[in-house]
């Protein structure tokens, strides 16, 4: 079927005419397979080098609806670069049997500060004319910039090289935590491999999590922050850590053992002694895995900051074989056969998708204060309100919560809880600590499935905990927090919401144990105003004050009040706010629903 090329891609187009050192090789070709229009174009640079040529050949892909849409620049199979660059997605051939282009897309529309001032301005989105030019006098500015080696310059930040997709194995994820506070573990072992011991991840699917690294001599070097249970299963793999990044000029991870070689004989590392090592330690054993590692700045040339991992899975090698051929059986031959034969160098490397759950990788798109993510949390009721504020410390990355509630989730908690129906039955506290040991797989959450009831249940459990939140609002919990006593003094908050939502009462106190007369002389005059509104509701009082779990109040309005908590809590461990009672009522003006500080102007 033939397709009529849209105008506003044949304005487009003429306006690359009239640009220097771009031509324009072919009409607008439609390519069903990518729903976009294929046009050919060869560039011409002013600078070479032994990876660009003066002339090369490019293949500009562009959405059907332009000038929305994307706008994508690849490599041409014929006469365009064949080597990968920084910014740029890793240059192959395409295994699609209709791509006249190579893999290797060149980053545009995020680029280098060094680009950014060569081709200057923001990309023109809704311009015919201008965003295809725009595109492409980039795509110049980087091919150029890629000839004199400046793609990434001092300052700017640090890029690994692109995992090879095409040479990925997809049955597992590697994931580990290394950042700036674990190099220290790191920089005296440039050089050196180990063992290293990794877990299956509860609650991933198909997900490894490297949890224990040791030396040769089998002495430890450093674990994953993450909590270790005693029924994980262990595998055991292998660690290599070179001294500088594992890449193949311009910035090309090696596709095969020879070219990992390769990359070791420029920088002094000998492959082979490795390959040697590990053999006598995985023979017979398959699917091992080993991380490929060096060390990586935060900026280009910058200090060394922290370890980079790459898993990969090394060739069988079976626990018996023969020597090389033509040579004697004796460690000689052996060594042959593994080197050459087992890791050949067209031996593809098999790579496995690796992360870092480092908490600053984690939370990069936001994560609470450092002050209140470095406290241990102990919340005691993980009903409605408790479950959102649990779920909302997790998600911003506080290291260690203890979830204490001693009931059971049921249907009608469904309408508020963070739990789901899958968890009916279950316990509030271990349900809750497993959803939450999904959402930040890194960090510590303990369940104690118990009701407060003693002081001989309270003290030992929460010793090491500085900050005690209380979200049931129950006297009984109150007492029993009086009661107890720590001799290090912790922090205590009480949360609990009164009629409807419609108030916020927190309260809080430094001190080794829950003054809980200062808290009901505090409540007293709040408690006569939340009992008339709940009798000029024809509502019955159940329990014996307002913060009742049993209360009507949307969910929303109980995540509303849960952020408020969470606000609150990141102001007071910096002591921005006082000790002592604060109340909020809930704030519904035009442009804002939020809660406002009230304290003592409603209750006298």
């Amino acid at each position: 079927m033939e397709h009529e090329v849209p105008e506003a891609i044949r304005v487009a187009v003429c306006q690359l005419s009239g640009i220097n050192r771009v031509s324009v090789e072919s009409s607008p070709e439609f390519i069903s397979d990518e729903s976009s229009w294929a046009i050919q174009l060869r560039l011409t640079s002013t600078v070479t080098s032994d990876f660009v040529p003066k002339e090369t050949h490019w293949v500009a892909l562009v959405d059907g609806f332009y000038p929305a849409g994307r706008i994508r620049i690849y490599p041409a199979n014929s006469g365009g670069i064949v080597h990968t660059f920084p910014h740029q997605d890793r240059n192959t051939k395409s295994q699609l049997s209709y791509c006249t282009w190579r893999t290797g897309k060149p980053c545009l529309d995020s680029p280098t500060q060094r680009l950014g001032r060569i081709a200057g301005g923001p990309e023109p989105k809704d311009d015919i004319e201008q965003r295809l030019r725009w595109h492409i006098l980039r795509c110049l500015s980087w091919l150029e910039i890629a000839a004199e080696n400046q793609l990434m310059v001092d300052g700017e930040p640090f890029e690994v090289p692109q995992c090879p997709d095409e040479l990925c194995d997809n049955r597992f994820t590697v994931v580990h935590d290394e950042g700036s506070d674990t190099w220290q573990d790191w920089s005296e072992r440039l050089g050196h491999y180990g063992e290293v011991r990794l877990r299956e991840l509860p609650a991933f699917k198909k997900t490894m999590v490297a949890d224990e690294f040791l030396d040769a001599n089998g002495d430890k070097i450093r674990i994953c922050r993450r909590l270790i249970r005693q029924n994980d299963k262990t595998r055991v793999g292998y660690w290599w850590l070179w001294p500088t990044p594992i890449v193949i000029s311009p910035w090309h991870a090696p596709g095969t053992w020879d070219e990992l070689r390769q990359v070791g004989t420029n920088i002094g590392v000998d492959v082979d002694r490795f390959i040697r090592w590990l053999s006598d330690r995985v023979g017979g054993k398959e699917n091992v895995i080993v991380l490929l590692g060096y060390p990586i700045p935060e900026v280009w040339n910058g200090l060394q900051v922290e370890v980079h991992w790459q898993a990969i899975l090394p060739p069988y090698v079976p626990l018996k074989f023969k020597p090389m051929r033509g040579f004697r059986k004796n460690p000689l031959g052996l060594k042959k056969r593994i080197t050459q034969d087992f890791f050949n160098g067209r031996e593809k490397i098999k790579y496995l998708k690796t992360a870092n759950w480092h908490p600053d990788r984690l939370q990069a798109r936001g994560g609470l204060s450092p002050e209140l993510k470095k406290q241990s949390i102990a919340v005691i009721g993980v009903g409605a309100l408790g479950s959102a504020i649990a779920e909302i410390l997790a998600r911003g990355g506080v290291d260690e919560i203890l979830i204490i509630d001693g009931d059971v989730l049921k249907s009608g908690n469904l309408a508020r809880h963070t739990l789901t129906g899958v968890d009916l039955g279950s316990k509030k506290a271990e349900a809750l600590e497993a959803r939450l040991q999904s959402i930040a797989p890194m960090s510590h959450f303990t369940a104690l499935s118990a009701f407060l009831s003693s002081t001989d249940v309270i003290e030992a459990p929460l010793e090491s905990f500085k900050i005690i939140l209380d979200c049931t609002g129950e006297d009984s919990v109150l007492r029993n927090l009086y009661d107890a006593w720590w001799p290090i003094p912790r922090h205590f908050l009480s949360a609990s919401l009164g009629y409807s939502a419609n108030r916020l009462f927190l309260f809080s106190n430094h001190a080794c144990c829950f003054p809980v007369e200062e808290y009901e002389n505090a409540m007293r005059p709040w408690l006569s105003v939340e009992r008339q509104e709940w009798s000029e509701s024809g509502e019955k009082l159940e329990g014996a004050g307002c913060w009742s779990p049993v209360f009507p109040a949307r969910n929303d309005d109980v995540w509303l009040a849960a952020v408020a908590i969470v606000k609150y809590l990141e102001r007071w461990v910096v002591k921005e706010v006082r000790d002592g009672l604060h109340v909020f009522k809930k704030s519904l003006g035009q442009d804002i629903v939020g809660y406002q500080l009230v304290d003592q102007e409603e209750s006298s």
